[in-house]
């Protein structure tokens, strides 16, 4: 699914190509000096055989099943390296590697309302699918050794995600290879034991103690910058359509011809108390506040969404998640506003012709400082069923989360740097007119400023089609 190319711009100084790998084996990767970038592959679910046949007909659809499609990227761990695909997820902090692709099944029946709701595995939590995505094995790694961080061997920790997955995992310390470029020393976790995933995950939230280095043993980005592999600890994040292989990740720098007008700085929030209970609230996700929203409709018109709190409200971004969850009475008014139908016993998520994705308009999502445009082929999700495509929109209630997440559909529509060393978020409208790669420098000014080398006409601004104006185009350029 990578791109077939290959770029070697430069060694990075102090580090090699990890014996036993070459050029060939990393396409569509680029290394230079002071940043590495990887392709990024969308993993959709497959849907195809969801409908299940009962004795009286077909079953419906969960719609919560359709919420795992995801992004992974390549590694290697160990000398020699041993190849693996993880998933990518902003929305948690830790590495870890071999899910039990023996329990990686999430298929269930459940009955509700005498309608049986069947869950079948998607792409991410399908057996087969996990034994073909490597598996690392410590015993045939002459570099690895028990993870210690200040003296102490650290003990085998679990891992529960938002989805109710879960991992227990013991901690190994090896050598780590990103497009060949090897370093030393890094922690992460080696299952033990998984129910509900088979794929590894590689987490680029802080930690749950926020950005401090000295906590917590050094996550990836920490142990990269130590290791001189990027300047400082940031990553950038373009993602596409999970049908298309074309998006990247890049440690230590900014692609700018990937998005359209300034790179917008925002501070991360803290989440420093659990609202529900006022107690301390450990967090691996970046928070941002969401000051508005508002629909634009095909015909031009515009739909404020007065569901939201007046004050805004606080949002992780997650591009784990494959749909944006928001503050109750959001999705309703979204999907009423555009005349999509709810789907019965769900948290409010709702299905509308599959038309409507090509039309002109979209979502706009207003950040401090920043204005984002949700184009409706981000926001809609296309699947295709044995008895015929149907299409969601990616928005539900939030039923238990401490704040609302912008998932991959929001992602999808913007350019996004994350700077774990001045805890801001760099982000624009996301395009494509080729490829520009530099280097994030250190200090307070790192990410790189100006605008992006892309037109607007060439970002997903565009795609909310000729009826929006040009006066949003305009309005856009300025922030």
């Amino acid at each position: 699914m990578a791109p077939s190319t290959l770029v070697v711009i430069a060694a990075v100084s102090g580090l090699a190509l990890s014996a036993g790998l070459n050029a060939r084996e990393f396409p569509g990767a680029t290394v230079g000096r002071g940043f590495v970038s990887i392709p990024v592959s969308g993993q959709r679910r497959d849907s195809s055989n969801m409908l299940r046949k009962r004795a009286d007909g077909f079953a419906n659809v969960n719609i919560n099943n359709l919420k795992t499609s995801g992004y992974t990227i390549e590694i290697s761990v160990g000398t020699p390296p041993q190849a693996l695909t993880v998933a990518v997820d902003t929305g948690s902090s830790e590495l870890w590697v071999n899910p039990d692709c023996s329990k990686a099944s999430r298929a269930s029946n459940k009955t509700i309302n005498g309608q049986i709701y069947i869950t079948v595995d998607d792409t991410l939590s399908d057996p087969e699918q996990c034994r073909k995505r490597g598996e690392y094995d410590q015993s045939k790694s002459s570099s690895a050794k028990k993870a210690t961080f200040n003296g102490q061997e650290l003990k085998d920790n679990i891992i529960q995600y938002g989805d109710m997955t879960t991992v227990e995992t013991a901690y190994v310390e090896d050598k780590f290879s990103i497009a060949g470029l090897q370093f030393d020393n890094q922690i992460f976790g080696v299952a033990k034991q998984s129910n509900g995933t088979g794929i590894g995950i590689m987490g680029f939230g802080p930690s749950a103690y926020g950005f401090e280095n000295n906590v917590t043993y050094p996550l990836i980005l920490t142990n990269m910058a130590k290791q001189k592999v990027i300047n400082s600890p940031a990553f950038s994040l373009d993602l596409r359509d999970y049908d298309n292989s074309t998006g990247s990740l890049i440690f230590g720098g900014v692609d700018k011809k990937k998005y359209a007008g300034s790179l917008a700085k925002i501070p991360f929030k803290k989440l420093l108390t659990k609202y529900s209970t006022g107690e301390p609230f450990n967090s691996t996700s970046y928070y941002l506040t969401v000051k508005s929203m508002s629909l634009t409709l095909p015909n031009n018109s515009n739909k404020n969404i007065d569901a939201a709190p007046k004050d805004g409200f606080l949002v992780s971004l997650d591009c784990g998640a494959g749909d944006n969850v928001l503050p109750k009475g959001i999705a309703t008014q979204i999907c009423s506003g555009i005349g999509a139908e709810t789907v019965p016993d769900s948290d409010n998520s709702c299905k509308i012709d599959c038309s409507y994705r090509s039309k002109p308009g979209g979502l706009k999502v207003s950040l401090e400082g920043k204005d984002i445009m949700v184009p409706w082929e981000n926001l809609i999700n296309e699947q295709e069923f044995a008895s015929g495509n149907v299409c969601y929109v990616m928005v539900s209630d939030n039923m238990k989360f401490e704040a609302g997440i912008l998932g991959a559909p929001f992602l999808r529509s913007v350019y996004a740097v994350f700077d774990w060393g001045n805890e801001n978020l760099h982000i624009a409208q996301s395009a494509d007119c080729g490829s520009h790669i530099v280097a994030i420098g250190s200090g307070v000014d790192a990410v790189p400023g100006g605008n992006g080398e892309c037109s607007l006409a060439a970002s997903t601004v565009a795609r909310f089609g000729l009826a929006v104006g040009t006066a949003l185009l305009t309005g856009l350029a300025l922030l």
